[in-house]
């Protein structure tokens, strides 16, 4: 078999002993993502040697590095989270991917091959950096799309005139979204899968010792308020909505919890990554 086959097919398990890693190891992100990197090399340089590779050593040092440099500049523009909300079988292809075009990058550089073969090596690695780097965001919106669609809860947002959704964070299965207006105003809005009513929601976030009480502002909808800033809880279907500010009044929050709508998985995540 051609060295550089054996090469990818190294990698390719290599990988998915990283894709292994990063559902199954710590649950620090720092932790997991160095183990990921890191921790499969002496399996690659064991798979090398066995695989018969002049050079193994070499081979596999290479492949790891192509790899680390491949996700280093895939976590520096796209959240490692986001990756993994693709899901276990899909983030296993794509390391797999990864690592046998890393590894037969290495193999290309390190054998001595023809220089077609040679240059294929190199070509095919250099589009996956290429691809990776130039559709970063399109892989990060995919992966948050595919994480909400995972939510049970119905995916809205509310009617605020003026401000901007400038962040997305989805934490499964409550989605957190940042509005902000030019005048440096703030509102974060929860959504959440309803458990308890609204009138519930709203008591069990008071805050001891402050002196905290809810108040009943409309039908379904409860206000807690203090000196620092104000809460609205409602529901909307089979979700509840907490919006939150320090900075805007009652009254704006009040006719925001009476405009929520549905909101398509695409314009609920795109703005999270629109660059100013």
């Amino acid at each position: 078999m051609n060295a550089l086959i054996r090469a990818a097919l190294v990698g390719a398990v290599v990988g998915l002993a990283q894709a292994v890693i990063a559902f199954h190891g710590p649950e620090d992100a720092a932790g997991n993502l160095l183990l990921m990197l890191f921790a499969p090399l002496p399996a690659g340089m064991l798979l090398s040697w066995y695989a018969m590779l002049r050079n193994w050593w070499l081979v596999a040092l290479l492949g790891q590095f192509a790899l680390v440099a491949l996700y280093v500049g895939l976590t520096m523009t796209a959240p490692f989270s986001a990756l993994l909300a693709f899901g276990a079988w899909r983030v296993g292809l794509i390391t797999m991917a990864a690592g046998a075009c890393g590894y037969a990058l290495g193999a290309g550089i390190a054998l001595p091959v023809a220089t077609p073969l040679r240059l294929s090596a190199v070509g095919v690695a250099a589009s996956l950096f290429l691809a990776a780097w130039s559709n970063h965001d399109v892989t990060t919106l995919a992966a948050q799309a595919q994480a909400m669609a995972a939510r049970n809860a119905t995916n809205v947002v509310p009617d605020l005139p003026g401000f901007r959704l400038t962040e997305v964070e989805n934490h499964h299965p409550d989605l957190s979204l940042t509005y902000e207006r030019a005048d440096a105003a703030t509102v974060v809005v929860d959504v959440l899968p309803e458990t308890v009513p609204p009138e519930h929601a709203c008591e069990e976030a008071i805050a001891i010792p402050r002196q905290m009480t809810c108040t009943e502002a409309a039908k379904n909808i409860w206000v807690l308020s203090d000196d620092y800033g104000r809460a609205v809880f409602t529901a909307h279907g089979n979700t509840l909505v907490r919006l939150s500010s320090g900075t805007v009044p009652e009254k704006q929050l009040l006719a925001a919890a009476r405009a929520l709508r549905p909101v398509g998985l695409w314009e609920l995540a795109a703005p999270a990554y629109e660059r100013p």
